[in-house]
């Protein structure tokens, strides 16, 4: 992985960047499976970036500044199994992100994107721990059952990732940091509608002789191609977590609260997936307020269809960021090395807060609170109380903490014998 060929000429400066359309959401995309879109927020401003103006030369960057990414982001929601119960859309996980700038047909600008900043920078991988009960309300003579979230929480494990430099190669291959390119057996999308495997290959069987393709072929052949609508994808991936461990370790530890609802442990991967976008006036139109017109009249019925088998996708470059690894142990045998903690070092570490805020229905990223103070809604809210003096002040709060201390406790043990979150009927 190291700078372009001769093949690629030197990326041009970076220009000022218009935001041409408005960037709600995808709508008339092509996607399935896992490119399935929802809405996305508002497009941020566009920002200049030195890195762009230096050149295709993947060392530019400063070893002691961490790259930045200097398109703007439009973050796209991916609807996955884990989110099959999410109705209260509380906690908004955006595993899908889409660039569309006319720089990124460039293929040399491309390549430097790619290499100075999508393969250094990881994804945000989370825990995330989802509590709800079925409850039966009257209305007009009715009954009807709607569901109660009763915490939401995410914690991410993105500091226990590996980080890397653009000048980092394949040393970081033994560790935690891993790109790779499609092989010609793979079966990947190689700029059709459609996954295919390398002319003269076939399954693991190779028929075929061609060397593999690297990224600035990649590069040329999609900034090359004809195609009328085009996506690049780069995957981020994380691998190395025990979920099972932490899933059976997690549930009991919500359940010693007492509680007795639906518990879901599952782990999102936020900006999993990187789309670079050809900035076609379609393209445009999919996040922009035409997309509305189709959904009240339904032609989304015909263009759906016709712009998935129109669009040309590119699904040939991924990156690894190891949580943690097998290595060789110099006895012909492997051990298990972590980058930064164990996931039991890290589930002792959160414990007493995970179950802090379950007693204390969360919703939200807890990831940042401290570790050895419960959070209350009080203090999300903003609404402790300060009066200027800071022993009043600290009075009231530990006060306050005691209040909320205690209907934790009493929700736990206690007042309430068959515990809380139960469905009720």
């Amino acid at each position: 992985m190291g700078g372009p060929t001769t093949s690629i000429a030197k990326a041009p400066p970076a220009q000022q960047y218009r935001d041409d359309a408005d960037t709600d959401a995808l709508s008339l995309h092509t996607t399935r499976d896992d490119y399935e879109y929802d809405d996305a927020p508002d497009l941020p401003s566009y920002s200049d970036s030195e890195a762009a103006a230096s050149g295709a030369d993947t060392s530019i960057l400063p070893s002691d500044d961490p790259p930045r990414d200097e398109y703007a982001v439009m973050q796209l929601p991916v609807s996955n199994g884990w989110r099959v119960n999410n109705q209260n859309k509380v906690v908004n996980v955006k595993e899908t992100t889409l660039r569309m700038d006319e720089r990124l047909n460039d293929a040399a600008e491309l390549y430097l994107y790619i290499t100075t900043y999508l393969r250094l920078v990881p994804p945000k991988p989370a825990v995330r721990m989802r509590g709800w009960h079925y409850q039966t309300v009257h209305r007009k003579e009715k009954k009807e059952t709607e569901r109660v979230v009763d915490f939401d929480i995410m914690l991410y494990l993105t500091a226990y990732l590996p980080t890397a430099r653009p000048a980092d190669e394949l040393v970081v291959e033994e560790g935690g940091w891993r790109p790779r390119i499609a092989a010609n057996s793979d079966c990947v999308h190689r700029g059709g509608w459609r996954k295919t495997r390398a002319e003269g290959y076939k399954q693991d069987i190779e028929v075929g002789s061609e060397p593999r393709p690297d990224l600035v072929h990649w590069c040329k052949d999609y900034c090359d191609s004809k195609a009328t609508l085009k996506i690049f994808r780069v995957t981020r991936d994380v691998s190395g977590v025990d979920h099972d461990y932490l899933r059976a370790q997690i549930e009991p530890l919500i359940r010693s609260t007492n509680y007795r609802g639906h518990i879901d442990i599952s782990f999102p991967i936020e900006e999993k997936h990187v789309d670079i976008y050809n900035p076609h006036i379609i393209n445009k139109w999919r996040i922009s307020w035409v997309r509305y017109i189709f959904y009240v009249t339904f032609l989304w019925l015909i263009t759906w269809p016709i712009l998935f088998f129109s669009t040309a996708w590119w699904s040939v470059y991924t990156v690894n960021f190891c949580f943690s690894w097998q290595q060789s142990n110099g006895r012909g045998g492997r051990k298990k090395q972590y980058n930064s903690i164990t996931e039991q070092a890290w589930l002792s570490k959160h414990a007493n807060l995970i179950k802090a805020l379950v007693l204390d229905r969360y919703q939200g990223d807890a990831t940042d609170l401290p570790l050895g103070v419960q959070s209350s809604r009080r203090d999300r809210d903003g609404r402790t109380r300060q009066t200027g003096n800071a022993n009043i002040d600290s009075a009231v709060n530990f006060i306050q903490s005691g209040v909320t201390a205690w209907d934790a406790l009493s929700r736990s043990t206690g007042r309430d014998m068959d515990g809380w979150g139960a469905d009720s009927r």
